[in-house]
């Protein structure tokens, strides 16, 4: 009968793990008769991935990127002369720690950044079996800030007119430049319709994803926020006081601290003049997630299901592991 293993995981506030933060948990594994192993070890991983291709119709070309973010290892298995290990169950407390500045979880089509426990059960033979057992655990990273807030910009609009000035002026003010998942960005502004149009103010969120190769060329995925929009009217010879909400759905994150891909997020501000004129548009950049000076309460329960999967890692990854350290395990049968 093979290793049988699980990886139970103590839970943290949100289902999350947080970057500079512990990584807590036990592996319970089993062995039904004397076994000989070379090594058993359980490791922290972290890795980042992008690739797309592009093509000009004659030729396509590929790009990518990789990087590590955490690669650590514990040795579960003590020193012993014949490494045999008695059938019976084992116990094995681990305690790894993620480092400050890596990029949160996440998976697209173009790129993947992930964070995986992973059991390893080399077997002391000539030829090496060996048994890989993996949980994912989703990592949440606190995230810089990169402009001052209050935030103050603004746009104008002059269209061609013989007999009189004709401009569109805003003058806005965002009340923060971070928000946390779920909050709301509050923008204020002072518009001067000196034109003899109907015109309408927009506001809207959008995402920018940013893919890097290791050749430094780069891919843009830019979308709006759905359920972002606010629309409001204003109408000619008039001086207008507004004020918009932008709503952070609690989906929404900003990816940092990593060179495969940057993940960030801008407030579209459109002056939206009817036919034939031209819309007049700013983009104002935020971040979004949680700082490091605001961090909330922690609490773990170890969770009581175990998550254990047979990993399917690619074999240049064997003997990546560093970070050797020795802990206690315990003989529970």
């Amino acid at each position: 009968m093979p290793v049988l293993c699980q990886i139970y995981l103590e839970k943290t506030r949100d289902g999350v793990h947080r970057s500079g933060e512990p990584v807590r948990g036990t592996l319970i594994y089993s062995v039904d008769k004397p076994t000989k192993f070379e090594s058993i070890h359980v490791k922290l991983l972290g890795k980042g991935k992008c690739s797309w291709s592009e093509s000009d119709g004659d030729n396509t070309t590929h790009y990518s990127n990789k990087e590590e973010y955490v690669n650590q290892s514990c040795n579960v298995l003590h020193s012993t002369t014949d490494k045999k290990l008695p059938a019976g169950k084992y116990e094995f407390p681990f305690h790894f720690v993620l480092p400050n500045e890596i990029p949160a979880s996440m998976k697209n089509k173009t790129c993947t950044i992930e964070y995986k426990i992973i059991a390893e059960f080399i077997k002391a033979k000539f030829f090496s079996a060996t048994s890989k057992f993996t949980t994912e655990i989703p990592v949440y990273s606190y995230v810089s800030r990169t402009s001052v807030e209050p935030l103050h910009f603004g746009l104008q609009k002059e269209l061609f007119s013989l007999t009189s000035n004709n401009k569109v002026i805003v003058k806005a003010v965002l009340d923060k430049t971070v928000a946390s998942p779920g909050q709301n960005l509050t923008l204020k502004m002072t518009v001067n319709n000196d034109t003899g149009l109907v015109i309408t103010i927009k506001t809207q969120l959008y995402r920018y994803f940013t893919y890097i190769s290791s050749s430094k060329s780069k891919r843009v995925d830019k979308e709006s926020v759905k359920e972002t929009t606010s629309v409001k009217t204003l109408k000619e010879r008039s001086v207008s006081n507004l004020m918009f909400t932008v709503p952070i759905l609690p989906s929404l994150y900003s990816i940092q601290h990593t060179k495969v891909m940057t993940g960030e997020y801008r407030v579209k501000v459109t002056a939206d003049l009817p036919f034939p004129h031209i819309n007049e548009v700013v983009e104002v950049p935020v971040v979004i997630g949680e700082t490091r000076d605001r961090p909330g309460p922690e609490v773990r329960v170890l969770d009581n299901k175990p998550s254990s999967s047979k990993d399917r890692y690619e074999k240049e990854d064997k003997g990546e592991w560093n970070g050797d350290d020795n802990w206690d395990k315990l003989h529970i049968s």
